[in-house]
C-alpha cells in the first residue's frame, strides 16, 4: 500500500499539470490541492487582447476618415442645414483660422446632402470664361464625381443626385449622378479675381441651387451621436459611432474582406459595437488606437513624390482599398481633390534643402516655357509655420497668373521675390514672408499632362542673400 501511495502522488500531479493545458476539470482526488483554470483564462484573455490590437489598428485607420467627415458635417450643421448651400462670400486673409492652408483663389459653396429621403437636384447657371467646379465626396472621402469646367463645361445644367439604392423614375434625358453613400459632401469652388470681382462671383453663387426631386420628400436628417475630438481616443465611443455611421453609409463590396475581420472583435454595422462588453478586447483596442494614430501621423511625411524639394501628391482623392493613405489625407487635407482637377505641390525647403525662413531672401525663376502648365490658372500661396496666412503690409497672401500688375521679363520669363521686406523696384512681383519659417503651396488648377505625369520640373526656391 505504501508503494501504491507513492505511485499515486506523481500520477495525480501529472494529470493536474495536463489540466492546465487542456482545460479539463479533474475529479477532486486531491482535496489539499484545489484545481483552477486561471492560466487558461489568462491565455484566452491575452489572445483576445492581441487579436483586438491587431485588427483594431486596421479598423481605426479604416474608420478614421468616416468619423472626420461626419464630425465636419456636424460642425457645418451648427449654422447650416442639410441639402442647403452655405456660400463663402469673402476671400481668406490672415484673420482666418478655421481651416489650415486656406484657398485664396476661389470662393467656396458647401453643402452636406442626405439622399436617404430621396434625390436632390443641383442646378448651375451658364458660366463662361471662369473656372468653377463642384466636387462630390462620399462618406469615406472618395471624390466620386465632378461638375464644372473640366467635366461639364460652361453650359447651364441640372443634375439629379441619387443615393446608392434609389430606384425611382426620372424624366427622359435627366443627368444622373449616383452616390456610393447616402451622405454626400458637396464642395463648390468658383474662381474670383481679387476683391473687385467678389460681386460677380456672388451673383453666380446665388444661382447655385439644391432642391428635392420630390417636394413631398421627408425632411433630410442624419442621426448620429455628437462627435467630439476626445471620441477619437476612446475605443468604446469611436467604434460605436463608426458602426452607426457605417450602417447609415454601407461600405462598398470591395471592403468585404476587411469588414469580415472586424466582426471578430465585435465591430458590426448591423449590430453596433459589441466588443465593449469584453475587457480583453477593450484592452487591445485601447492600445490599437494609440498606435494607429501614431502610424497615421508618421506615415504622412512618407506619402507623395519629391520634385525639386516640393512634395506632390499624384494619387489622392480616390483611394480604393488604400485605407492608410485615405486616413493620412483625412488627417492633413480632408476633402482633397483628384489630381486631374488640381494639384497642390508644397515645400518648406529651399533648393539647398534648408528650411524656408523670413531671415533670408528667395527668388523663384520661371523660364518662359516652364511656367506652371495649366488649363485653368495657377497661384503661389505663402503660409506661416502655423499653416495660416501671415499678416503683411500689402495684404498679399498669394501671387499668380492673375495678380494685377505682375511683371514679366522681356524674354517672357517670370521672377517672384519671396522675402520679409519689399524688394526695391520689384514690389509688383513680391510675395511677403514672415520673419520666421514659412510654407509655400503652388496651386495648379486643371494641370496639363506633363504636370500630372511628373515630367514637369517644379521651380527651385533659390536663396539669393
Amino acid at each position: 500500500m505504501k508503494k501504491r501511495k507513492k505511485l499515486l502522488i506523481p500520477i495525480v500531479g501529472m494529470l493536474a499539470s495536463m489540466a492546465i493545458f487542456t482545460g479539463s476539470v479533474l475529479a477532486d482526488t486531491t482535496p489539499t490541492q484545489p484545481q483552477t483554470n486561471a492560466p487558461v483564462v489568462a491565455q484566452q484573455d491575452q489572445y483576445r487582447e492581441n487579436l483586438a490590437y491587431s485588427i483594431g489598428i486596421q479598423a481605426y485607420i479604416y474608420g478614421y476618415p468616416l468619423l472626420e467627415t461626419e464630425k465636419t458635417m456636424q460642425l457645418y450643421l451648427k449654422d447650416g442645414q442639410l441639402n442647403t448651400f452655405d456660400h463663402v462670400r469673402e476671400l481668406r486673409d490672415d484673420t482666418f483660422r478655421t481651416v489650415v492652408a486656406p484657398n485664396n483663389d476661389t470662393l467656396y459653396s458647401r453643402a452636406f446632402l442626405d439622399l436617404s429621403k430621396g434625390p436632390v437636384v443641383l442646378s448651375v447657371p451658364k458660366i463662361e470664361n471662369r473656372y468653377y467646379s463642384f466636387q462630390f465626396l462620399d462618406a469615406y472621402t472618395n471624390s466620386f464625381n465632378f461638375v464644372g469646367t473640366r467635366t461639364t463645361g460652361s453650359k447651364a445644367g441640372k443634375y439629379v443626385i441619387v443615393g446608392p439604392n434609389w430606384k425611382g423614375k426620372l424624366a427622359k434625358g435627366s443627368k444622373v449622378i449616383q452616390s456610393p453613400t447616402n451622405m454626400v459632401w458637396l464642395l463648390g469652388r468658383t474662381l474670383v479675381d481679387g476683391g473687385k470681382d467678389l460681386e460677380n462671383v456672388h451673383a453666380i453663387q446665388d444661382k447655385y441651387t439644391l432642391t428635392p426631386l420630390d417636394k413631398n420628400q421627408a425632411k433630410p436628417s442624419i442621426e448620429l451621436p455628437v462627435i467630439s475630438p476626445s471620441d477619437f481616443n476612446d475605443p468604446a465611443l469611436f467604434f460605436e459611432i463608426m458602426t452607426q455611421a457605417m450602417k447609415l453609409n454601407p461600405a462598398p463590396p470591395v471592403d468585404a474582406a476587411m469588414l469580415s475581420q472586424f466582426k471578430l472583435i465585435g465591430i458590426e454595422p448591423d449590430k453596433g459595437f459589441q466588443g465593449s462588453k469584453d475587457p480583453a478586447i477593450m484592452a487591445g483596442l485601447t492600445r490599437a488606437i494609440k498606435d494607429a494614430q501614431e502610424i497615421i501621423v508618421k506615415t504622412v511625411p512618407k506619402l507623395g513624390t519629391t520634385n525639386n524639394n516640393w512634395k506632390v501628391y499624384y494619387d489622392i482623392g480616390t483611394y480604393g482599398t488604400d485605407y492608410l493613405t485615405r486616413a493620412c489625407i483625412a488627417k492633413v487635407g480632408l476633402g482633397a481633390v483628384i489630381p486631374e482637377e488640381a494639384i497642390y505641390p508644397r515645400t518648406t525647403f529651399d533648393s539647398d534643402g534648408n528650411p524656408l525662413s523670413g531671415e533670408n531672401q528667395y527668388v523663384i525663376d520661371f523660364d518662359k516655357d516652364q511656367l506652371p502648365p495649366v488649363n485653368a490658372f495657377w497661384s503661389l500661396s505663402l503660409y506661416g509655420s502655423n499653416q495660416f496666412f501671415a499678416a503683411n503690409p500689402i495684404n498679399r497672401f498669394s501671387i499668380g497668373d492673375r495678380t494685377e500688375g505682375l511683371t514679366y521679363n522681356p524674354d517672357g520669363s517670370l521672377d517672384i521675390y519671396i522675402q520679409n521686406t519689399a524688394p526695391v523696384g520689384k514690389e509688383s512681383n513680391w510675395l511677403p514672408a514672415p520673419k520666421d519659417n514659412f510654407v509655400l503651396v503652388l496651386r495648379m488648377y486643371l494641370p496639363k499632362q506633363n504636370a500630372l505625369d511628373g515630367t514637369y520640373q517644379l521651380p527651385k526656391v533659390r536663396k539669393v542673400n
